[in-house]
């Protein structure tokens, strides 16, 4: 385990909220499973997780069903490199832009129900 802190610098985040009214995150930040993704990549802000049985929190895709838990949107960007679990933050509830968030599918918008509102 490296326990060495590592800062990286994002560039050009794109703003996914419509406004921060009823805004809420989860406490503490969610650990992504970095194998889901690409390393090297970034994960967007915006992008839809949930919260998979081995604790660590996995990309919604098509097939994933709408009975999963935590249900949730990333906070911010973040990198991720290969062999380790990056720490982010995850909206709860509040209102963000369907068409500036990634992997929302109609399973998503119904496990996230009456917390993450899409259509004002």
């Amino acid at each position: 385990m490296n326990l060495q802190p590592r800062f990286d610098t994002i560039y050009g985040q794109k703003e996914f909220m419509r406004n921060t009214q009823g805004m809420e995150v989860k406490t503490g930040g969610a650990t992504l499973a970095a194998a889901d993704f690409t390393a090297g990549q970034y994960v967007k802000a915006g992008t839809a997780v949930y919260k998979g049985e081995d604790g660590l929190y996995h990309p919604f895709k098509a097939d994933t069903e709408a009975t999963v838990a935590g249900a949730g949107l990333t906070m911010h960007d973040v990198k991720i490199y290969e062999g380790q679990n990056p720490i982010v933050g995850i909206l709860a509830a509040g209102h963000p832009l369907e068409s500036k968030c990634t992997g929302v599918t109609a399973n998503f918008k119904t496990a996230a129900a009456g917390r993450i509102v899409f259509d004002i």
